[in-house]
C-alpha cells in the first residue's frame, strides 16, 4: 500500500483522528465540520512513501469486527471501495493481455474494407447493448475510433487513408449522431431496461459537432466511395450498412416527438424509412484489428462506482435487436393516431405487455405528454376531462370543482408513466400508486355526493342506487386495472414460486369478478349510446379476463397437487441427517399476507383473507382431476363465447378500440389453450385416471403428511411400533408419491410458450 505524502510526521498527524475502540462513537475531527472532507496531505513532488508496515501494525491491535477509519469515511464509501489490483474490480488495471491489445492501437493504421467490415460490425454490437441500458464505458466507449479526437482528419476525403476516411469513420459518426437521438429520450424519463443501470457520470459527446445532415452526406459519399469498389472483398456488406444506417437516421430524425407532433404526418414518413431499411448480419465478419477496442477503457474516466459487467450482445442478435426495435417505433406512430382515452389506455398496456426499448419508451412517453401539450387534448387537464366523460355522463359541476385541485391530472399522467417503466420498477411502482389512487377514490366520493346532493337536492347521495359516482367510478375502475397489472406481473418476473401460482389467480379471479361487477353497475347507471359501447367493451374484456383467470386457476390447482407442491416443505437438519418437514400453517398464513400486504390495506375491492382463500382450496380438493379439467375447460368456453359476441358487434366506429384489446385477450386465450392442451394430453394417456392418481386433493395432503412422518422417523432411526393400518397407509402414501414423482420426472414440466402473455403461465407437457 502506498499513499502521497511529505514525510511520516505528515503521516502520522494523518492517522491522529482515527480510533482503535471498536465501540466508540464516532466523533467528528478536530478543527473539521461534520461531514466536510480533511484536508489532502500530499507532497509538491508527488513522492510515494511505502506504508504498508504501518497498517499491518495498526491492523494487528484490532478485535474481530473493529474498524480504523475517518469520520467522513462513511458506509456508501465502503461499499464502493474496490479490490485493488483485481482485474475483476479495479478497471483501472491492465493486465498482460490488456495492455497487449492497448499498445496496437493506432489511428493512422491502413484499413482493408475487411478491416472496416469487422469494425462496423463490433461497433453495432456495442451500440445495441447500449440500447439495453449498458453503460458507454462498456460499449460504444471502448471502441478507440468512437472516442477518437477527429479535428484536423480529412473526413470524406479520398486521402491516403481512404478506407478510414471515406467509409469507416462516416459510419462511426453516424452512429453517434444516431445515438446522440436516442441519449435525449434516455436522459429525459430515466425510463431505463435494467434496476441497477450505470450510464456512467461522463458527459457524452457524440459528435455534437456533426448534424443530421453532415451524417447523411458523409454516408452518401462513402456508398458512393464502395459502389467504385463493388468487385473488392466486404464492399456489399459495407453498401447494406450504409444504406440502413441512412434510413434509420432519417427515421429517428422524423419519429422525435417534437416533430410528430409539429407534422403529424412526420410518423408515417418516418415509418416508411423503417420499412426501407434491410439489416442482415453476414457470413463473412471481416478481418479482426487489433487495437480498436479497449475493453478497460473505463480507467481513462472518472465512474461513481464499478460498473457491472456486461457481455456485449451476439451478431445475430443484435439484428434481432434492431428490428424490434424498428417495429416497436410503430406504436409511436400509432399513438398519434388514437381515437379515444380508451384506446390510448389499452394501446399502454399492450406497451406494457410487448415491453419495448427504453428508448421507445420515453419517446413514447415525451410523445404523449409534451410540455403542456397531450395527444386527443389540448392540456392534461383536457384529457383526464375527457377519459372521465367518455365513461360516464358525469354533470359540469361535478368535473369543475374537481378538477381543481389537479391531483387527479398528475396521478392520471403517472398511471401512463407507470407502464411506460421496465417491468421490474413497473410492478413496483404500481403497487405504490395503488394508495394513491385509493385515497382519491375516497375523495372523488366525497366530490360525488357533493355533486350529486347539489343537482338533485332532498335525494339521498349516499345510497349508491340514486348516486351514480360518477368520478369516483371511473377512479375506482382505472385503479383496478392497475391493481391486475401489478398483481400479475410478478409472474413474468418469476416473483411467485410455483406453489403460489394458484394463490396469485385464485386472488386475480376475485379482482377480475370485483372489477365486472363495478363496470356492470356503472353501466346500468351510464345514459348515453357511445358510453354504453365502451362500458360494455370494457366489460367484455374483463368478463373474458375473470373466466380465462378461473381457467388458470383450476390448472394450476391440478398442477399443484400433481407437483406436490401445495404446502412447501423445508429443511430440518439434525445429527441424523436432514429432515423434509411440511410447513407450518402460521408460515403459509404470513407468506400469504406478505403477498397480498399491499391489497389489503386498500379499502377496496374487499380483500380475501387467508382463511377465505383456504376454504375455496378445500373445495377444490374435493374434486378429482378430471372433474377440475372438465370445468376449466367451461371457463374457457365461457370466454370463447364472451369474446366471439364481442366480435360479432366490431364496427367501424369501435375497430380500432377491439383491436387493441383483442392482441392482449388473443394471448391470454393462447396461454389457456396451451394449458388445456397440455391436461387433455395427459388425460387422454391414461395417467390422470392412474389408481394412484384418482384422489382428492385433501387425500393428497394427507398421504404428504404420512410418507413424510414416515420417512423423518426412518431417517432418525427412530422407528415406532406401528399397526397394520398404518403400515397400509405409509405404503399408499409411498406408492402416490412414487406415482406423482414419475408422472413429474417423465411427463410434467413448468415453461413458457413463445410469444405467449407474459404475465399469464404455461404449464405445458413435453410433446404438446
Amino acid at each position: 500500500l502506498y499513499i502521497v505524502m511529505a514525510d511520516s510526521e505528515q503521516l502520522s498527524s494523518g492517522l491522529s483522528g482515527l480510533s482503535l475502540d471498536a465501540n466508540a462513537a464516532e466523533v467528528p475531527e478536530a478543527g473539521s465540520a461534520e461531514g466536510q472532507l480533511p484536508e489532502p496531505i500530499v507532497t509538491s513532488d508527488g513522492e510515494w512513501i511505502d506504508i504498508t508496515t504501518l497498517v499491518d501494525r495498526a491492523a494487528s491491535e484490532l478485535a474481530s469486527g473493529a474498524l480504523i477509519k475517518q469520520t467522513h469515511f462513511t458506509l456508501f464509501d465502503a461499499m464502493m471501495s474496490v479490490e485493488v489490483m483485481d482485474p475483476r474490480l479495479d478497471m483501472g488495471i491492465l493486465t498482460a493481455d490488456d495492455a497487449l491489445e492497448v499498445s496496437q492501437w493506432d489511428i493512422d493504421r491502413q484499413l482493408t474494407l475487411r478491416e472496416a467490415l469487422w469494425v462496423t460490425l463490433q461497433l453495432l454490437r456495442c451500440e445495441m447493448t447500449w440500447h439495453g441500458s449498458a453503460s458507454l464505458l462498456q460499449t460504444l466507449y471502448t471502441c478507440n475510433y468512437f472516442t477518437a479526437n477527429v479535428d484536423g482528419l480529412p473526413i470524406g476525403q479520398d486521402s491516403s487513408n481512404a478506407v478510414r476516411d471515406m467509409v469507416l469513420f462516416p459510419i462511426v459518426i453516424a452512429t453517434g449522431v444516431g445515438c446522440r437521438y436516442v441519449w435525449s429520450e434516455f436522459s429525459r424519463y430515466n425510463l431505463f431496461g435494467e434496476e441497477d443501470v450505470q450510464m456512467g457520470t461522463i458527459e457524452p459527446q457524440f459528435f455534437a459537432d456533426f448534424s443530421q445532415h453532415d451524417a447523411d452526406i458523409l454516408l452518401y459519399e462513402a456508398r458512393m466511395y464502395l459502389e467504385f469498389r463493388m468487385n473488392e472483398p466486404g464492399a456489399r456488406e459495407l453498401i447494406e450498412i450504409v444504406d440502413s444506417r441512412r434510413h434509420w437516421l432519417r427515421a429517428l430524425g422524423l419519429l422525435s416527438a417534437e416533430r410528430m407532433i409539429e407534422d403529424a404526418s412526420a410518423a408515417a414518413d418516418g415509418l416508411a424509412e423503417l420499412r426501407q431499411m434491410h439489416v442482415a448480419w453476414p457470413d463473412d465478419e471481416g478481418t479482426p484489428v487489433r487495437g480498436v477496442f479497449d475493453p478497460k477503457c473505463m480507467r481513462r474516466y472518472a465512474a461513481a462506482a464499478p460498473i457491472k459487467p456486461r457481455e456485449l450482445i451476439e451478431g445475430p442478435a443484435c439484428v434481432q435487436e434492431l428490428e424490434r426495435m424498428a417495429k416497436d417505433l410503430e406504436l409511436v406512430e400509432s399513438l398519434v393516431r388514437v381515437e379515444s382515452v380508451e384506446h390510448l389506455v389499452y394501446m399502454f398496456q399492450k406497451i406494457h405487455i410487448r415491453a419495448p426499448s427504453p428508448f421507445v419508451r420515453s419517446l413514447l412517453m415525451t410523445t404523449l405528454a409534451n410540455n403542456e401539450h397531450v395527444v386527443l387534448a389540448e392540456s392534461p387537464e383536457a384529457l383526464v376531462r375527457r377519459a372521465v366523460l367518455e365513461m360516464v355522463a358525469a354533470p359540469p359541476r361535478a368535473l369543475a370543482g374537481w378538477f381543481a385541485n389537479g391531483d387527479i391530472i398528475r396521478v392520471f399522467l403517472d398511471w401512463f408513466r407507470t407502464l411506460a417503466q421496465n417491468p421490474p420498477r413497473a410492478r413496483r411502482v404500481a403497487y405504490k400508486c395503488l394508495g394513491t389512487w385509493d385515497a382519491l377514490q375516497g375523495e372523488a366520493e366525497q366530490a360525488d355526493i357533493d355533486a350529486f346532493g347539489a343537482e338533485h337536492p332532498g335525494r339521498d347521495a349516499a345510497d349508491p342506487a340514486q348516486n351514480p359516482f360518477w368520478v369516483s367510478s371511473w377512479v375506482y375502475h382505472m385503479k383496478l386495472m392497475l391493481l391486475e397489472g401489478a398483481l400479475l406481473g410478478g409472474v413474468r418476473l418469476h416473483v411467485y414460486a410455483a406453489y403460489e401460482l394458484p394463490i396469485i389467480f385464485g386472488y386475480a379471479t376475485q379482482v377480475f369478478e370485483a372489477h365486472a361487477a363495478h363496470l356492470d353497475r356503472m353501466h346500468m347507471g351510464a345514459p348515453g349510446a357511445a358510453r354504453t359501447q365502451r362500458l360494455q367493451r370494457v366489460g367484455v374484456l374483463v368478463r373474458a379476463q375473470r373466466e380465462m383467470a378461473v381457467a388458470t386457476w383450476l390448472i394450476s390447482h391440478m398442477f399443484e397437487r400433481l407437483l406436490v407442491f401445495r404446502a412447501p416443505w423445508h429443511s430440518k437438519h439434525s445429527d441424523a441427517a436432514t429432515v423434509l418437514r411440511l410447513e407450518s400453517t402460521s408460515a403459509q398464513r404470513a407468506r400469504y399476507a406478505l403477498r397480498f400486504r399491499h391489497v389489503s390495506m386498500l379499502g377496496s375491492p374487499t380483500h380475501l383473507s387467508f382463511d377465505g382463500w383456504c376454504a375455496s382450496a378445500e373445495h377444490l380438493d374435493e374434486c378429482l382431476l378430471p372433474e377440475l379439467l372438465g370445468h376449466a375447460q367451461n371457463a374457457l368456453s365461457a370466454a370463447r363465447t364472451i369474446l366471439g359476441d364481442a366480435k360479432d358487434h366490431r364496427d367501424s366506429g369501435n375497430a380500432s378500440v377491439v383491436d387493441a384489446w383483442a392482441d392482449a385477450c388473443r394471448l391470454l386465450y393462447a396461454v389457456v389453450v396451451a394449458n388445456l392442451v397440455a391436461m387433455a394430453r395427459l388425460q387422454q394417456s391414461g395417467v390422470l385416471r392412474a389408481k394412484e392418481l384418482m384422489v382428492s386433493g385433501a387425500a393428497a395432503l394427507e398421504y404428504r403428511q404420512c410418507f413424510l412422518q414416515a420417512d423423518a422417523d426412518d431417517a432418525a432411526n427412530d422407528r415406532p411400533v406401528r399397526s397394520k393400518k398404518q403400515r397400509k397407509d405409509i405404503e399408499r402414501a409411498r406408492k402416490w408419491r412414487d406415482a406423482v414423482e414419475a408422472l413429474a420426472r417423465d411427463k410434467l414440466n413448468v415453461t413458457c410458450v413463445q410469444g405467449a402473455h407474459p404475465d399469464w403461465p404455461v404449464f405445458s407437457v413435453p410433446g404438446a
